[in-house]
C-alpha cells in the first residue's frame, strides 16, 4: 500500500536515479495504512529533485544578477532549466520562459497586466476554472466579465465563445483551464481558440496549464495560444516554483516591480534552488512522459472499475464521457455527504479531497461541478481523487475497497 511520502533514510542520493514508477516509489519511506489520492492538490519531490535543491543550496552561493563568477555559475544553472520546461510545455523557444512562484502568480500577472493596461477589456471564461483566475477577475473587474457556457462535462463550447467575443467593445481576453482541477476534463483547446479567433483576431487567450503539464502533451497548444501558466509543484517539483511562457510577440506588463530580474519581466532574487528542482522535475517526466502516464491512467482505471463494481449506481464518475487527464477521478457518492466521507477516509488511511485545495476549506458546493449542471447536493456528495507516479497497483484496489466499505456503513 502507498502511504504519505517521506524521504526514506536509505534512498541513494544520486541525482541519476531512474524514471520508472516503481523506482520512484521505492525510493520513499511509506507510513503504513495512509494511501495518499491528492496529487492534484500538490505532489511529493521527487528524490533527484529533493537531492538537486539540496546541492544547488549548498554549491550555488552566488545571486544571479552579479557579474562574478558565483553569479554566473547561477544564471548558467537557471537558463538550463529554461531550455528544459520550453521543452516540457512544448514552445521552441526557451527565453520565452519566465520563472514565478508558481500557477496563481502568473495568473494573477496575466490578468493584472490588461487590467491595468485596457480598462475596457473583456474577459472570457467559463464558471469551471481556478480560483486564480475567478477571484482577481471578481475582485479587479467583475463588470468586464463574460462567461461562457460549458456543457454537462464542463467543457467550453466554442460557438459560445465565438458568440461572446465580438460583443466586447475593447481588446479580448480569453483565460482557458488546459484540464479541469477537480474532474481532470480537457479543455478542447485549440478549438476554442480558432472559434475565438475567426471573430476576433487580435484576441489574447491565456492558457492555464497547472494541471495539464506532464499528463498530457501541450505542445499542440503553444501555438493556439499567446501564453501559458504551470506549477512546479504538480510534477513532483518544488513547492513555489512555476513558470509564465510568453508569446514573443505580446506585450504583458510585469505584475512585480523591482529590479528587473527575468529580463525584466519579474523583479525579486530568483529562487535559484528551486527553479534547479523545477528543472530536475521537468527533465524526469520528459524522459519518462509515455511510462509515468500510461501508469497512472491504468490506476485510475483499476480504481474507477473496482469502485464501481463494488457500490454499483450508487456512485457516478463525474465528466466521465469527456477526455480527462491520466490521474483524476471525480466520483459523486449518491445521498453521502461528501465531508462526512471524507473525513471518514482520511481516517481510514485515504487521502482524497471534495475540490481545488484552494477552495477545499469553504462550505460552499463546488463551483465547477454545479457548473456542469449538478445539484447542490451532487455537488456536496462529490470527491476528487488524483493519483501520482508514485502510487501503485495495490494503492487503487485497497483504496477502492476501503471507500467501497465506508460507503456502505454510512448508508446502512
Amino acid at each position: 500500500m502507498l502511504r504519505v511520502l517521506q524521504l526514506s533514510e536509505e534512498r541513494s542520493t544520486s541525482s541519476t536515479a531512474s524514471s520508472t514508477p516503481d523506482r520512484y516509489a521505492s525510493a520513499y519511506r511509506r507510513d503504513a495504512g495512509v494511501i495518499y489520492l491528492d496529487a492534484n492538490a500538490t505532489t511529493p519531490p521527487l528524490p533527484t529533485v529533493v537531492d538537486a535543491v539540496s546541492h544547488a543550496m549548498r554549491s550555488i552561493v552566488g545571486n544571479p544578477a552579479s557579474a562574478h563568477a558565483s553569479g554566473a555559475s547561477a544564471r548558467r544553472a537557471i537558463e538550463q532549466v529554461r531550455d528544459d520546461v520550453a521543452e516540457l510545455v512544448g514552445v521552441p523557444m526557451p527565453e520565452s520562459v519566465f520563472f514565478v512562484s508558481g500557477g496563481t502568480e502568473a495568473n494573477n500577472t496575466v490578468i493584472s497586466s490588461f487590467v491595468r493596461q485596457y480598462p475596457s477589456v473583456t474577459f472570457l471564461v467559463a464558471p469551471v476554472e481556478h480560483s486564480s483566475i475567478i477571484e482577481p477577475l471578481l475582485n479587479w473587474c467583475p463588470d468586464r466579465i463574460s462567461w461562457l457556457a460549458v456543457d454537462s462535462c464542463g467543457r467550453i463550447d466554442p460557438h459560445s465563445a465565438q458568440q461572446k467575443a465580438p460583443q466586447a467593445g475593447g481588446p479580448v481576453v480569453a483565460l482557458l483551464q488546459g484540464a479541469n482541477s477537480e474532474t481532470g476534463v480537457i479543455q478542447p483547446v485549440a478549438e476554442i481558440a480558432e472559434a475565438i479567433r475567426s471573430v476576433r483576431q487580435d484576441a489574447f487567450i491565456h492558457l492555464d496549464a497547472a494541471q495539464a503539464v506532464g499528463r498530457i502533451r501541450t505542445d499542440g497548444w503553444s501555438s493556439s495560444v499567446d501564453s501559458i501558466s504551470f506549477s512546479g509543484h504538480k510534477i513532483h517539483g518544488p513547492h513555489g516554483t512555476g513558470a509564465l511562457v510568453v508569446n514573443e510577440h505580446t506585450s504583458l506588463r510585469p505584475f512585480i516591480l523591482g529590479g528587473g530580474q527575468e529580463h525584466g519581466f519579474r523583479s525579486g532574487t530568483p529562487n535559484v534552488s528551486g527553479i534547479v528542482g523545477l528543472g530536475i522535475a521537468a527533465r524526469e517526466r520528459i524522459k519518462s512522459f509515455e511510462e509515468a502516464n500510461g501508469h497512472m491512467l491504468k490506476l485510475r482505471t483499476k480504481f474507477e472499475e473496482a469502485v464501481t463494481c463494488a457500490l454499483g449506481q450508487s456512485v457516478r464518475i463525474n465528466g466521465a464521457e469527456a477526455l480527462r487527464v491520466s490521474n483524476t477521478s471525480n466520483l459523486q457518492f449518491c445521498s453521502i455527504d461528501g465531508m462526512q466521507l471524507l473525513a471518514h477516509l482520511d481516517a481510514a488511511g485515504v487521502m482524497a479531497s471534495q475540490g481545488s485545495a484552494c477552495s477545499s476549506g469553504r462550505p460552499e458546493p463546488s463551483r465547477v461541478l454545479r457548473a456542469m449542471g449538478l445539484s447542490e447536493g451532487q455537488a456536496f456528495s462529490s470527491l476528487r481523487f488524483s493519483f501520482s507516479v508514485l502510487n501503485t497497483e495495490e494503492d487503487a484496489v485497497v483504496a477502492a475497497d476501503i471507500i467501497a466499505s465506508v460507503v456502505k456503513r454510512l448508508t446502512q
